[in-house]
């Protein structure tokens, strides 16, 4: 490997990096201007789910709610 290729690859790897960690931050930050959770697929997955007062969960743990009474 000559100093090219390995700047090169550097160069491409902390770019990349970059990338992604702004990304993450961008898809998951907390947003100050309204208090609304669109990550409707993270609340099936929250460990927070029975305590959390967003919106979004109250409605998932109502639907979970109805099923469990159909169901059982």
């Amino acid at each position: 490997m000559n100093r090219r290729k390995f700047i090169t690859t550097i160069g491409r790897g902390t770019i990349l990096s970059g990338l992604a960690a702004i990304s993450g931050i961008l898809i998951f930050r907390n947003s100050k201007e309204k208090d609304l959770c669109t990550y409707d697929f993270v609340c099936k997955e929250c460990q927070r789910l029975k305590s959390c007062t967003q919106p979004e969960a109250i409605i998932l743990k109502r639907k979970k709610a109805k099923n469990s009474v159909s169901n059982g």
